[in-house]
């Protein structure tokens, strides 16, 4: 194959993966929303709709690290292309037996863990899998391609979904979200899982590894590197604090400043649209040649932001004007979540070696995810007990110290992420 022909089937790679990752993504916030909404309507019960997060959640957390070590071990487009493939089945299974039997909470419960095990398979393996069938000039174009696609669809799922919970029942939500995962399905089998893949790493030593030693060694790397375990350190504590933001926010714009519940949707969209924005524009220029440099301004910026939360809280606003303001802040954090996230997704692309990266991202899955529930249940806790400006200002304070800290540029510079790469890239070379 000429590298001309290996480029145009990297355009159709990148192509059925742009648009797999839509379908799908739109098809779960169009079925999410229905379930949410089912849930709500049929217990009244926020314990209830809580524990229906959960059931999402904590399987993710638990799973990532396994699914790690999975997709570095078997072929990667079978471990995506059969998980996606039991996410199908179990909406179809779901959507017959309830149109049969009816559908009761426990029914909404096991379908939503079998959802969490089979996307989390499918998530890491498809992340894992970007360098293999995209060139590496155009992995950046493919992260925030994939950004773009799942804020837009992060927009259009709930209003989608809000109309269609007028004219349609709820077993119809299950069928749209099994032609939504079957027509994924079909994008992934049409994507070369190999086109740009190196096997030069896969010795018959590490893929006859034992779990736990596969995952030692994952771990061995990832504390070892002198660019990943900093950026998950940091990642972690930026998350944790973060769900001061999460669990804040509503509780701010709603029960103290007496918004309504349309008004606040309005602010939450804007995040959304903050990440479309800027996702759709970093697909069209080059890739960042400082990513730490972005990352570290980006995190500091989501401090910054974060602390002028507090604003209307200290200075008096009318209805229209915090409103307005809350939509101008979360646009602006959503610009600097995909700041952070695209440069960091790529530079763990381009400086781990192909036999370790189903692991790292399965770790980095579950450091990501693992702090979440921990923030949003302290922070819950705090917020009925203590002034939201306080919180809020505090929390953006150590999320921006954290940062600064943690990434350093005497720890971590643009300069070691180089010298990573080139490293790795003079290993291939004398092995070959």
């Amino acid at each position: 194959m000429t590298d001309q022909q290996r480029l145009q089937k990297a355009t159709r790679n990148l192509f059925f993966f742009t648009g797999g990752e839509f379908i799908g993504t739109i098809g779960a916030h169009i079925f999410m929303f229905g379930i949410s909404f089912f849930v709500l309507t049929l217990t009244g019960s926020a314990s209830s709709f809580a524990l229906t997060f959960l059931c999402s959640m904590v399987p993710r957390i638990i799973l990532a690290p396994i699914a790690g070590h999975v997709v570095d071990r078997l072929p990667r487009k079978k471990v995506v292309v059969t998980a996606h493939a039991l996410m199908t089945v179990t909406m179809l299974l779901v959507f017959f037996y309830t149109m049969s039997f009816g559908l009761s909470m426990p029914v909404i419960y096991i379908t939503a863990v079998l959802l969490a095990i089979f996307s989390t398979f499918a998530g890491i393996g498809l992340t894992a899998s970007i360098s293999n069938f995209v060139d590496g000039a155009r992995i950046q174009r493919a992260v925030s391609l994939t950004q773009s696609s799942t804020s837009l669809a992060t927009i259009l799922g709930p209003v989608l979904g809000g109309v269609m919970y007028g004219f349609l029942s709820i077993e119809m939500f299950f069928l749209i979200h099994a032609i939504a995962y079957a027509t994924a399905l079909i994008c992934e089998i049409n994507i070369d899982f190999s086109l740009y893949k190196n096997e030069l790493h896969t010795e018959d030593a590490q893929q006859n590894e034992p779990m736990i030693a596969s995952l030692k060694s994952g771990i061995a790397f990832v504390k070892g590197h002198r660019v990943l375990l900093p950026i998950m350190l940091v990642a972690l504590w930026v998350n944790f604090f973060f769900m001061a933001a999460v669990v804040g926010l509503p509780y701010i714009i709603i029960e103290v400043l007496g918004a309504t519940s349309s008004q606040f949707g309005l602010v939450e969209a804007m995040i959304g649209a903050g990440t479309l924005a800027l996702s759709a524009f970093l697909s069209t220029r080059k890739e960042f040649q400082k990513p730490i440099r972005t990352m570290r301004f980006g995190m500091i910026s989501i401090g910054f932001l974060f602390a002028l939360l507090a604003l209307p809280l200290l200075v008096s606003m009318g209805s229209p004007s915090f409103i307005i303001y809350y939509m101008a802040v979360n646009f602006l954090l959503g610009a600097a979540m995909i700041i952070i996230n695209t440069p960091i997704l790529v530079l763990m692309q381009k400086t781990t070696p192909e036999h370790y990266r189903g692991r790292v991202f399965g770790l980095l899955e579950m450091v990501a995810s693992g702090i979440s529930p921990i923030g949003l249940i302290l922070f819950g806790f705090l917020y009925d007990f203590v002034s939201p400006s306080l919180i809020i200002l505090i929390s953006a304070t150590l999320l921006i110290v954290v940062t600064v800290i943690g990434l350093r540029p005497s720890k971590v510079d643009d300069e070691s992420a180089i010298e990573t790469d080139v490293e790795e890239k003079v290993v291939k070379v004398a092995e070959a």
